[in-house]
């Protein structure tokens, strides 16, 4: 996320003056290219300030690419508003993008997002995953001129939710942050076969990201799970315990 957001922020805010006319990227590299930094790479050379793409783009912990495309949305008294849209592979979302007057941060809004978990790769190796995941109320901040990530919010329902195609729930998660620059994800899932609940926390700006698990045997839960589950977890009764540090920056699977 935060590199998605540097890159739009980025051409929004760092090419402003050259590209408020029909200037586009283009342009700039051909007859300025100092002043096309290099994550400004997939972004399409005919893009200007009021409408482009940036292709290739991967938000940090999502095993897949996307394509991003902002247009001007109007002026109003925040300041500046684009809408943004993204595809990629089992993913298709949007969002507003804020720039105030003040131009000291940029506010990503009302940012909602659909994705199909059986058109991505394993998040465990070797297991399947399938439903829907619905992102919702997705707010983000970012830090004018630093271009740092200081604020960020969601809520997200796994429906459908299927282990080697097999029914196990519904799953909830709320990401939450903090102003010392660290979040906090709780989350739990509730099923005839198991229940789960835990966390997944870090900071912005490390790729590592600590989760805390604890699974539950319901009385449903297939032998080769059981068996699964002994070899990468703590057992606790009738309970498995993960703790383990995640890499968000590395491809799926992550566990």
């Amino acid at each position: 996320m935060t590199r998605f957001l540097l890159i739009v922020v980025g051409v929004l805010c760092g090419l402003g003056l050259v590209l408020l006319s029909e200037g586009r990227v283009g342009h700039l590299r051909a007859f300025a290219p100092q002043m096309v930094p290099g994550w400004a790479a997939p972004i399409d050379s005919d893009a200007t300030l009021w409408t482009g793409r940036a292709r290739g783009v991967r938000p940090m912990g999502l095993p897949v690419e996307a394509n991003v495309n902002w247009r001007f949305a109007r002026f109003g008294a925040p300041g500046a508003v684009w809408t943004l849209t993204a595809v990629a592979e089992g993913l298709t979302g949007g969002a507003e993008l804020g720039l105030p007057l003040a131009r000291d941060r940029a506010e990503l809004r009302d940012g909602r997002a659909e994705i199909l978990l059986g058109d991505w790769p394993g998040l465990v190796r070797g297991v399947a995953l399938g439903g829907l995941l619905n992102v919702s109320g997705l707010r983000a901040e970012l830090a004018l001129p630093a271009r740092t990530l200081r604020a960020f919010s969601a809520d997200i329902r796994w429906t459908g939710a299927r282990i080697q195609g097999q029914d196990i729930g519904t799953g909830e998660m709320t990401v939450l942050s903090d102003q010392g620059g660290g979040w906090r994800a709780p989350f739990s899932l509730e099923g005839d076969v198991i229940t789960a609940s835990g966390t997944l926390e870090g900071r912005f700006g490390a790729p590592v990201a600590v989760l805390d698990m604890r699974i539950e045997d319901v009385g449903e839960m297939p032998a080769d799970w059981r068996e699964a589950l002994d070899r990468v977890a703590r057992k606790d009764g009738t309970s498995w315990i993960v703790r383990r540090d995640l890499d968000l920056s590395l491809d799926w699977p992550l566990l």
